[in-house]
């Protein structure tokens, strides 16, 4: 027996929930005059036991918000499918493309992953034939840089921003600061990230004792690759003691082996990290969508972000908010003792477009990037771009 046909006008694609928050202004503005399906690819398990009640919490907040959960296999009709750019496993990839008829298949590429060859495969996969994108000039720059050029020729782009100004998701953040924990890729070392949690300290001491000042974890983790749990319960015994940091500073110079040097230098960065965390108030105590995207957030911060090399400096910029940037690139060269993979061709070539200099502890600093802050100037938005193009077919 064959299931029934579901018609839509709207089917959105998702793979992760990190870069998908625009979607889910789609859903939530255009759900009460456009029926929209939802088709999640589930996650595998190392992505489940590390993020899964995130991508959970964001499927939920999808359909809450008006759209339809589809069940896989169900055979779908629509006028327009979105597909948000991720790697997709070939089982899914093949239920998609063998129930779903679709009239118009549009990708939503992510802020900066176009070029690289398993995020841009989706496009040959699910037969995408208009590309929509945050930055347009951002998207050609990291094509030509990762030479992918020819997977993109003839491909028509349109280039929207972020719809969380006009169309929010989170409207009831309201913070003074927000201090976001960045990834690994911005410290090659363990004084990489001591170095880093001094500059946030040095931010603090300027910031008035009245400020709200939020502690957003990375990716949802609690320890934010800073402190290993052993090294956080030493550092909570003894960093009562006025002294603490200095001893251990002291005992990093002699010329203990290696291994006792490196704990030391953990307990270190422990002490420094529960510090930061002292003056700010954890995010996931003002909002449960803390473990969201920054981005969907900024538009609720009335003073600044406070973080590292990260892909939310963009967001930041196009928002007009101030980001303050603690990583001294200066000191962050030569291979990484912290991770095993190079981020050459990834963080490090985004941040040559929307990198912001080191900030060297100073809140006076000022950064602008009036080419990204435009974007929102000349170009519509994600859900304006969907309403025009079905009033568009209507008429």
């Amino acid at each position: 027996m064959t299931s029934k046909q579901l018609n839509f006008d709207l089917v959105i694609v998702i793979g992760y929930f990190r870069s998908a928050l625009p979607l889910l202004s789609v859903v939530r503005y255009l759900s009460p005059w456009l029926r929209i399906g939802l088709y999640f690819q589930p996650l595998n398990p190392q992505m489940e036991a590390k993020t899964g009640d995130a991508q959970k919490m964001f499927e939920r907040l999808c359909i809450r918000a008006g759209g339809v959960s589809c069940a896989p296999g169900s055979q779908v009709k629509c006028r327009l499918m979105l597909v948000q750019q991720y790697p997709y496993t070939d089982g899914f990839m093949a239920s998609i493309l063998s129930n779903i008829e679709a009239k118009e298949i549009f990708g939503v590429l992510s802020l900066a992953s176009m070029g690289i060859d398993v995020h841009d495969a989706f496009i040959k996969q699910f037969g995408v034939n208009h590309l929509i994108v945050p930055d347009k000039a951002l998207a050609n720059f990291l094509i030509d840089a990762r030479n992918a050029s020819l997977r993109y020729q003839d491909m028509e782009m349109t280039e929207v921003g972020l719809p969380f100004q006009n169309h929010p998701v989170f409207e009831g953040f309201a913070v003074d600061w927000v201090i976001a924990a960045p990834t690994l890729f911005s410290f090659h070392t363990e004084a990489d990230k001591q170095s880093f949690l001094r500059n946030v300290l040095k931010l603090i001491e300027q910031i008035a004792e009245s400020d709200v000042i939020a502690y957003k974890h990375h990716n949802g983790n609690q320890k934010d690759y800073f402190t290993p749990r052993l090294h956080v319960k030493i550092a909570n015994l003894i960093s009562w003691a006025p002294a603490a940091e200095t001893l251990l500073e002291y005992f990093m110079l002699l010329p203990l082996p290696r291994r006792i040097l490196s704990h030391i230098d953990k307990v270190l960065t422990a002490i420094l990290h529960a510090r930061v965390k002292r003056r700010a108030v954890a995010m996931n105590q003002l909002t449960p969508m803390a473990d969201m995207s920054l981005e969907a957030f900024l538009p609720g911060i009335r003073k600044g972000v406070i973080g590292g090399l990260s892909n939310t400096i963009w967001g930041c910029l196009y928002f007009d908010k101030h980001y303050y940037n603690c990583v001294d690139e200066s000191n962050r060269c030569g291979r990484s003792e912290l991770l095993n993979k190079s981020s050459d061709n990834l963080l490090d070539l985004n941040l040559k477009y929307f990198g912001v200099p080191f900030c060297k502890g100073d809140l006076t600093t000022d950064v602008k990037n009036f080419s990204i802050a435009q974007i929102k100037e000349r170009a519509i938005d994600l859900v304006e771009f969907i309403e025009l193009r079905f009033n568009q077919v209507k008429t």
